[in-house]
């Protein structure tokens, strides 16, 4: 198969994976939805006439205040997640970049925590995703006051001072969770380990809005992005504005991840296993890569809040811990993979 074939092919199975994930989705639960009345309330909203039987009104209303809701959450999540990580994987010329590397994730989990411990998660309104969404953008010009206090740094040198922050704001995490009360420990420990129970279309339309825009951005910058990829000197003797390109970049990566992060918690390796798995089929190019990582991380995604929502009958298992589960053989497999080819 050619190439251009291979990667119609590849986009086409990632949408109808996507749809099938979806359908699944909103069909499973402590409540099945037949897909018949699914389909009839949805077209029925867009105005179009639909000759399926209808869904009984408590079954609309789970339809339209838990299901769809959660569902178009956890793609945005996912899609965003995995296209920060192949953007990250650009910037810094290594294939298993993500997030994590800036300390936006932990920085988030702090931010929360602080919440908590001021007693805000209580008393405002969404208080836990903005708080979370706060602590990433923290972290992350916390990193770059870091690394530029000496003057320019290099790529190693800011990779290494993205770890370092990241280290401690685990480390006050940890702190904070021993310091405070057990009752508010219990209220954000779920948050923490990821999960999208209690999210509405106040969550999707705050964080779709960050995610969707931020992630239109970073294809905007797809061309800057290949040239990074290249090497400092190289995308320089390109005529790219090399320390511009690459604080836009991770801005609007702090931008998705945090907002991604507040309204689902800690969801790791999406960034890593999407596009490393889709960028053989798609080729390394941004432009393509970009729009295939986030159709990938969407039915990651979604896939494993269906599992969360269905494996266990008596309650919803954390997010994070089956991204997790999917996540990090795989990360171990390319790793190995990787080190027999150099």
């Amino acid at each position: 198969m050619s190439a251009p074939s291979r990667r119609r092919a590849t986009i086409a199975a990632l949408l109808l994976s996507l749809a099938l994930a979806c359908a699944a989705a909103v069909a499973a639960g402590s409540v099945h939805l037949p897909l018949s009345g699914v389909l009839h309330a949805i077209l029925e909203r867009l105005g179009v006439a639909s000759g399926a039987e209808p869904l009984p009104p408590p079954l609309a209303t789970i339809l339209w205040t838990v299901r769809l809701p959660r569902v178009a959450l956890a793609a945005l999540v996912g899609g965003g997640l995995a296209v920060v990580g192949a953007s990250l994987q650009a910037v810094f010329r290594n294939p298993m970049a993500d997030a994590g590397l800036l300390g936006i994730g932990s920085g988030a989990a702090l931010g929360t925590l602080i919440a908590v411990r001021m007693g805000w998660a209580s008393h405002v309104f969404l208080a836990l995703p903005l708080a979370a969404f706060a602590g990433a953008l923290a972290a992350l010009l916390s990193v770059y006051a870091i690394a530029h206090a000496g003057g320019r740094p290099s790529l190693h040198g800011l990779l290494l001072t993205g770890l370092a922050v990241a280290a401690l704001t685990g480390a006050g995490t940890s702190v904070l969770l021993v310091l405070t009360e057990e009752f508010r420990v219990k209220a954000v420990l779920f948050w923490l380990a990821g999960g999208l129970e209690g999210r509405g279309w106040t969550h999707v339309q705050l964080a779709g809005a960050a995610i969707v825009g931020g992630s239109l951005l970073l294809l905007g910058l797809a061309r800057p992005l290949d040239l990074l990829s290249l090497g400092e000197e190289e995308a320089a003797s390109l005529g790219l504005r090399v320390h511009l390109s690459r604080l836009a970049v991770l801005a609007l990566a702090a931008l998705v991840a945090g907002a991604a992060t507040a309204a689902a918690g800690s969801v790791p390796f999406v960034g890593l296993v999407a596009p490393h798995a889709l960028r053989p089929l798609v080729g390394p190019l941004s432009h393509r890569l970009l729009p295939a990582s986030f159709l990938g991380g969407a039915v990651l995604v979604v896939a494993a809040d269906l599992a969360a929502r269905t494996v266990s009958t008596s309650l919803d298992l954390p997010l994070g811990a089956l991204t997790a589960l999917v996540g990090a053989p795989y990360f171990l497999i390319a790793l190995r993979a990787s080190e027999e080819r150099a």
